[in-house]
């Protein structure tokens, strides 16, 4: 019981500090605020995106999402870092090697994750139904098509 009341009066100021400081710098986006714009190149014409954080042409640390609609492809490519992935909505399939192949890939539904290790050369592509995907990334990133 001493050990308990010694604690308490050592941690009791520790945790009235830490539950009273106000965070300033946190990032919070509402779903109806994103700007949805068109991807650019290298994404095939068909994508769209939206930044939440960061840059993906710095170092550290960013967040996008990706739209792609119905029977959408972005052939073989690797990127410079890891790519850590959540289907946010829709599916999308993820197949591996230097040439697509349609009849190949994984699929993957809203809720799964996945990371394409850095230089992975892999295809993304979507079948009947679109995809919404986030990905959280290290900058500086890229695409480049293997072919």
């Amino acid at each position: 019981m001493k050990h308990i009341l010694i604690f308490l009066l050592f941690c009791a100021p520790v945790f009235s500090k830490a539950q009273s400081r106000t965070v300033t710098d946190t990032i919070r986006v509402h779903a109806e605020e994103m700007k949805w714009v068109d991807a650019p190149a290298p994404f095939p014409p068909g994508a769209y995106m939206t930044v939440l954080e960061g840059n993906s042409k710095e170092s550290g640390p960013f967040t996008i999402r990706v739209k792609f609609p119905p029977h959408y492809l972005i052939p073989a490519h690797f990127h410079p870092e890891n790519e850590r992935v959540t289907v946010i909505g829709g599916s999308v399939y993820i197949g591996f090697g230097e040439v697509a192949d349609t009849t190949k890939g994984t699929k993957f539904i809203r809720g799964d994750f996945y990371v394409n290790p850095k230089n992975s050369q892999h295809y993304v592509y979507t079948k009947d139904e679109s995809a919404v995907l986030q990905l959280n990334c290290e900058g500086p990133w890229g695409l480049s098509f293997c072919k």
